[in-house]
């Protein structure tokens, strides 16, 4: 990669070391000396699991203290022991088959601190098996990995081997879908032009403009009560919203279940997952009026990409708002003026990928998606190559106007094969409004592959 994606790919990862969690997706351990085999067993057993998991990060240098993960101590004397090599040389000792790792050494926001953060892949065509043991223990037991073994991330989480149908199942099922997807990649030029979708009904179209309003009401009301006294407003450039309603024959899980399926489906995309599920008891999500909310306000990052407002209902409604990441490094550009050209397709990428994992969730049956976003303050903003500045693009492409909306309605089996249509249908008006900005279902294609390996 150049320097230019290099630093694009440290800034979403910064994400990850704002609030440090373990989840699914993402996995924290401490210091590790990886002179060690024991460690290298250690390590490859995380990487292995979140591979056959369908990708996601390992976090080095953290330690858990009082139920909130914070950097581990002592911290070595230099990183020069974590290496790019070293890590390629852990997984092609244990993966197989073999696959290739990136490893970024990432500054820590507020210190400055740089921590080794390992980006392992997930579309891999074959669930990855352990090649040979670990180091034994003192019974003669390999430690941490066992040959010809397969491992998964499971609830709690941890890395193990799957341990029922269902679970073998999604690992063989995200083989076929990655196989899948490579070859319609392959055929997607003859697929150009072809969008998918089906048509909504007023009563759906209804039903969904109330889910958004009740949601922005409830979230401007949080606003007046909370933050009143912050001038100016953190979300005074403006924010962005999306919704989405799941339509399929379901039942209706109560709250804790709701919960527990928004922590499953959860993505790990980015660094800074929509629809994320934490832990802090100062930014949990809490039960209120039947529904699951939350709103992220006190996060390491205190500015309106990093304190979104989301709510979920028992009924397959879920609602997200979050400010403009361009709007949040004022060192580097000033708030309300640029609008990033790769930023909301990997946003919009990762909504749609959220509302699959969770219809197939709720159900085993045929569902579909009525899916909408809307933008807001983009007047004046200039369209950027911000988050991607090796892409090249004329320049002054201003917003005349404040807002754009957008909406569809696919059915669940269309979001992973046809992703790159779904998302340039429904980002084509935001970039039009940038003097007539006609994004190509290339750069889409070529984008949303980056979001799905951690790029």
């Amino acid at each position: 990669m150049s320097k230019a994606q290099v630093a694009a790919v440290q800034r979403r990862l910064q994400d990850l070391l704002a609030y440090p969690r373990e989840d699914l997706g993402t996995e924290l351990k401490n210091w590790l000396d990886l002179a060690l085999e024991e460690n290298k067993a250690n390590l490859a057993q995380a990487i292995l699991a979140l591979a056959n998991h369908g990708g996601g990060y390992v976090l080095l240098g953290f330690e858990e203290v009082g139920g909130a993960w914070t950097s581990a101590k002592p911290r070595p004397s230099d990183l020069r022991g974590f290496t790019q090599d070293l890590i390629n040389g852990i997984v092609q000792g244990y993966a197989d088959p073999s696959f290739h790792c990136e490893l970024h050494k990432v500054a820590y926001p507020q210190t400055g601190d740089l921590f080794p953060i390992v980006v392992v892949p997930g579309d891999h065509k074959v669930p990855i098996r352990a090649k040979r043991d670990g180091p034994q223990d003192k019974r003669g037991r390999p430690r941490h990995v066992n040959i010809n073994t397969y491992y998964i991330r499971r609830p709690g989480p941890k890395s193990e081997p799957p341990q029922s149908a269902r679970e073998w199942d999604t690992l063989i099922g995200r083989c076929l879908r990655a196989t899948r997807e490579d070859l319609l990649e392959g055929m997607r030029s003859l697929l150009l032009g072809t969008v998918p979708g089906t048509i909504r009904t007023e009563e759906e179209s209804r039903d969904l403009e109330r889910w958004v309003e009740e949601s922005k009401k409830r979230w401007q009301a949080l606003v007046n009560e909370r933050l009143s006294n912050e001038k100016p407003s953190r979300f005074e450039n403006g924010v962005w919203y999306v919704a989405y309603s799941v339509t399929a024959d379901f039942h209706r899980p109560v709250l804790t279940k709701l919960l527990e399926i928004l922590r499953m489906v959860a993505g790990h995309e980015t660094g800074w997952p929509p629809w994320w599920v934490p832990t802090r008891e100062e930014i949990r999500p809490y039960p209120h009026n039947g529904l699951v909310e939350c709103w992220l306000t006190e996060t390491t990052f205190p500015d309106a990409a990093h304190s979104d407002f989301w709510r979920a209902s028992p009924e397959g409604k879920m609602f997200l708002l979050r400010g403009y990441q361009e709007d949040g490094v004022p060192d580097r550009v000033k708030p309300g003026t640029v609008f990033d050209l790769t930023v909301p397709i990997w946003r919009i990428g990762e909504c749609l990928l959220h509302a699959e994992r969770f219809a197939r969730a709720l159900t085993d049956q045929p569902a579909s998606i009525s899916f909408c976003v809307t933008w807001e303050g983009l007047g004046g903003r200039v369209l950027t190559p911000w988050a991607s500045p090796e892409r090249r693009l004329y320049e002054g492409r201003t917003s005349h106007q404040t807002s754009v909306s957008s909406s569809t309605k696919i059915h669940v089996d269309q979001i992973r094969d046809a992703l790159p249509e779904i998302v340039l249908a429904l980002t084509q008006p935001l970039y039009a409004v940038f003097d007539f900005f006609d994004p190509s279902l290339q750069m889409i294609q070529e984008e949303l592959s980056k979001m799905r390996k951690g790029r």
